[in-house]
Parts: structure tokens; C-alpha cells; sequence
């Protein structure tokens, strides 16, 4: 017998966390690739700045993946009906190739921190712009086909399960940013869903703590503490 019978959940699922997420990951990867074409040729100062900003994206956007491999296509695989479980594959597809394209920008991190050179620096910018095309058409059809099963076939204790997940394997130097990199384009509905089990003194107070981090990182990233 299946470990998650196929009862949908008697009430639809809020999901709007995680459009918020995806809201971010598409600003920073659209803006990544100017940022390390706008690195002058030997520039090691600049380049380790950007690089700095690469890393935390990538260990952001493999982390969020992770979650979902490990915790969401299972299960619904096991719950949606058998015309519904191509759409699921499709993600752990795209997520596949992903990861791959993540690895050969990673890769090449260290070497440009190193260099700095113009040669580096325009194939880890064409690396990041292939990266982000895959990645928008990814959320695009997470967010339009996917995220309506699980709000439907996931209970409100499953998909809290994701975020507890989150927290609990994520970096916790890089919690603050990621939180503030959400927040900074998000619906305001999506990110209070983030932190709504928080307690009250914490819910008050993470929003103006990751505020003042992102902007702190996007002034010294992009110049500007509105990207």
C-alpha cells in the first residue's frame, strides 16, 4: 500500500509561497548575466563580489530544488492520477538539467575569482544567460501546471513540510538574505505565508532584518538597493 494514499486534500492547498521564491530567482539570474559582463578584464576585486553573488544564488536555487526532489515529486507521483504524472516528470527533467548547467557555472567560479579575465568572464555570463532562459521556462510551467495538482492533492501539513525542510537544511548565514531576496519583489500575501508559523516577536521583526540585509547585499552587488 502506498506510504500516501491517493485522498486529495479535502481543501486547496495556499501554494502562493512559492511563486514569491520563483520571483526571485527569476530577478537575480535575468540580472546575473550583466553583472558579470559589467566586470572589467583583471578586476579581481569586482570579479569576487560577483562571484560571492553567484554562489549564494546557486546554493539557493540547488537547495530549493533538493526540497522538491526529495519531498515533492515523490509524493505526488504517488497521488495525482496517471494522466497528471508526465507533468511531474517534466519538472524532475528540467530540474535535471539544471543542475548540470549549475555545475558548469560553478565550476568556473573559482577560476574567474582567480582571473578575472575578459575570456572567463564572457563564458560564465553566456553560462548564466543559458541557465536563466531554462530556469524561467521551468517556474513558468511550474507555476502554470504544477503547483494547481499539489494544491490539490497535497494536505496543508505536506506542504508546510517543504518549508520546514527549508529551514532546516538551509545555510543559516544565508537565511536572512534569502528571506530578504524574497521579499523584495514578492506578493505581500506569499512572503507572510513564509513566516506565518513564526512566532509574533519574530514575525515582526525577520521582515526588517532581511530588508535591511538584502538591501545591504544590493547596493554592494548592483549598486542600487532596488534591482
Amino acid at each position: 500500500m502506498s506510504a500516501h494514499p491517493a485522498t486529495p486534500s479535502p481543501e486547496i492547498v495556499d501554494t502562493s509561497a512559492m511563486p514569491a521564491i520563483h520571483t526571485f530567482f527569476r530577478r537575480e539570474f535575468r540580472l546575473a548575466g550583466s553583472l558579470v559582463r559589467g566586470v572589467a578584464d583583471g578586476d579581481r576585486a569586482r570579479a569576487a563580489v560577483v562571484v560571492d553573488h553567484l554562489d549564494f544564488l546557486h546554493r539557493a536555487l540547488h537547495h530549493h530544488h533538493g526540497i522538491e526532489d526529495d519531498l515533492l515529486w515523490p509524493l505526488l507521483l504517488e497521488r495525482v492520477p496517471e494522466e497528471l504524472a508526465p507533468i511531474v516528470h517534466l519538472m524532475e527533467s528540467q530540474h535535471a538539467r539544471m543542475e548540470e548547467q549549475l555545475d558548469a557555472f560553478v565550476d568556473l567560479l573559482p577560476r574567474f575569482r582567480a582571473t578575472a579575465s575578459a575570456a572567463d568572464r564572457d563564458r560564465l555570463a553566456d553560462l548564466v544567460d543559458t541557465l536563466y532562459v531554462h530556469l524561467v521556462e521551468h517556474l513558468d510551467a511550474e507555476e502554470e501546471r504544477l503547483l494547481p495538482i499539489a494544491a490539490r492533492n497535497m494536505t496543508r501539513k505536506e506542504w508546510d513540510a517543504l518549508g520546514e525542510a527549508g529551514r532546516a537544511r538551509g545555510e543559516r548565514a544565508d537565511a536572512t538574505l534569502f528571506l530578504g531576496m524574497v521579499q523584495h519583489d514578492a506578493d505581500p500575501a506569499g512572503f507572510a505565508g513564509m513566516i506565518a508559523d513564526a512566532p509574533p516577536p519574530v514575525r515582526w521583526l525577520l521582515p526588517k532584518l532581511a530588508r535591511r540585509r538584502f538591501r545591504r547585499h544590493a547596493q554592494q552587488v548592483h549598486g542600487t538597493v532596488t534591482p
